[in-house]
């Protein structure tokens, strides 16, 4: 099913039992940010519930008094919102969503919707009317564009790219904007200065159908619109209307959006962050200079929900969708240039760098060229730094299993192997002196085989194996066992 809205949305996940609503009065100066922290502490591997902020400080007279947190924050609401029964265990999550977002939908264009039943322009633009946290304590001010979906378009081919990237605001009508080397809004950042321009036109839309941060987050391919992708996922078109300012396409029943220009001047540039990234680090240090982007027109439904995420030491709710769509698009990249892949898992609890793969260990190489293909690949500037590469009956969903792997079938000397390339610009584990520029970090990646050694002669000491068998209880015995399972009583 598809949700219309961010209320469809809420209302669902509480008939469901999956939010809570927080009516005690509370700071958005780092108040918000430790609640939701706690929320994931305490949630462990459930997540947590999603969270609405009802009563904010100093928000409950402006034109948006709500937050909305932690809405796809466990395997069960991202089931839901992919429209599936909420038991549906990860590894069919994957498969659906590589499914779906290979048959694209094409957007429905339409004239009105309920983002345009307020308008305001040049002066009566201010920012600070939102309840946008303060997350950390060292972040360098208020993000408001967290959860958003950042809307730039190819000046040449029109192609539209909706990302997610972060910005913190300067004044009431100014944000930075990142735009890092090798993301898709960096493309259409190069071209429009190309041409000589001296602005970007950019959308950022706030609060919609859950799709939209999923699909933001993940790696769509070049020249692929993120709306076609959005349709595919929710398998119906995303009704899409005009901005009032700049010639891009939002979601028409969007809770808010924010129409303007990216500055593109160098001149421009102003100080941004620090910032608590993804990986759990303020891993981009001190202020930088960063593009700005320039807000000249506000469209927003009454009431609207802010919606925003604590960006936290995985997981937090960004990590639980990531691990859904960076392991579906690299499972499709192995299958493009390989045979044997069982599974893949970028386990929400790395926070991306780190990616299990599963395969059927059939042919002498095939661990290396796992690793081959996954680091020649786009997606590699942020994920899959490190790939442990496991046989079939390791459970890539379960970090016990991985680790007994880990213990039991890996040689140091010779299934450790490192590898230069990039990695992550936001990754803290090389030092400030040793990056490339800012946004461009050269590192080490590691390729883990813990497999069992395909090269091994078959031993009569392991009764005619190649490598030591495993002690589980044989397939017939199981069979009986779970056959019987009523009968033993056993709850």
């Amino acid at each position: 099913m598809a949700y219309k809205d961010l209320r469809d949305w809420i209302n669902t996940l509480e008939r469901e039992g999956e939010l809570a609503r927080v009516k005690s009065k509370v700071n958005w100066d780092l108040e918000i940010g430790g609640i939701i922290q706690e929320v994931y502490d305490r949630g462990g591997d459930k997540g947590g519930p999603a969270l609405l902020f009802e009563n904010i400080k100093g928000h409950e007279n402006t034109l948006c008094k709500k937050l909305f947190v932690n809405s796809t924050g466990n395997y069960l609401r991202i089931a839901m919102m992919m429209g599936l029964p909420k038991d549906t265990p990860p590894r069919e999550l994957i498969k659906v969503y590589r499914n779906r977002i290979k048959s694209l939908v094409k957007p429905r264009a339409v004239k009105e919707g309920p983002i345009k039943e307020n308008i305001v322009k040049g002066e009566g633009v201010n920012l600070f009317e939102f309840p946008t946290p303060k997350w950390h304590p060292r972040d360098g001010g208020r993000y408001i564009l967290t959860m958003a979906g950042v809307v730039t378009k190819d000046p040449e081919t029109g192609w539209e790219n909706v990302g997610i990237y972060r910005g913190m605001i300067h004044d009431r009508n100014h944000t930075g904007m990142s735009v890092l080397h090798g993301q898709h809004i960096y493309h259409h950042w190069r071209k429009h200065k190309k041409m000589g321009r001296k602005t970007m036109p950019c959308a950022a839309v706030i609060g919609w159908d859950p799709v939209l941060p999923m699909v933001g987050c993940s790696y769509v391919t070049l020249f692929i619109d993120e709306y076609d992708a959005m349709g595919g996922l929710r398998q119906e078109p995303v009704e899409l209307v005009q901005c009032e300012t700049c010639d891009l396409r939002v979601p028409a029943s969007a809770e808010i959006v924010l129409e303007g220009e990216i500055l593109l001047d160098l001149s421009t540039l102003r100080e941004e962050g620090p910032f608590g990234e993804y990986s759990g680090y303020y891993a981009s240090g001190k202020p930088g200079l960063r593009p700005v982007f320039k807000v000249n027109c506000i469209t927003y439904r009454n009431d609207p929900i802010l919606q925003g995420v604590l960006l936290s030491p995985p997981p937090d709710e960004h990590h639980w969708m990531s691990e859904i769509n960076h392991s579906a698009n690299l499972w499709d990249e192995l299958d493009k240039h390989m045979v044997g892949v069982t599974g893949v898992n970028a386990h929400h609890s790395t926070g991306w760098p780190t990616v299990f793969v599963q395969i059927d260990n059939s042919y002498i190489g095939q661990v290396q060229q796992v690793a081959a293909v996954i680091w020649a690949s786009g997606i590699s500037t942020m994920v899959g730094k490190n790939i442990m590469v496991v046989d079939e009956d390791i459970d890539i969903f379960d970090l016990g299993k991985l680790n007994w792997a880990f213990a039991y079938r890996v040689d140091p000397k010779r299934d450790l192997i490192t590898y230069p390339g990039w990695i992550s610009p936001l990754d803290p584990v090389l030092h400030p002196k040793d990056k490339v520029r800012e946004d461009v970090q050269m590192g080490t990646r590691l390729l883990i085989d813990a497999t069992k050694n395909i090269m091994n002669p078959r031993s009569d000491h392991w009764f005619g194996e190649k490598f030591s068998p495993t002690t589980f209880p044989n397939e017939e015995t199981r069979r009986m066992v779970r056959g019987r399972w009523e009968e033993y009583g056993i709850k």
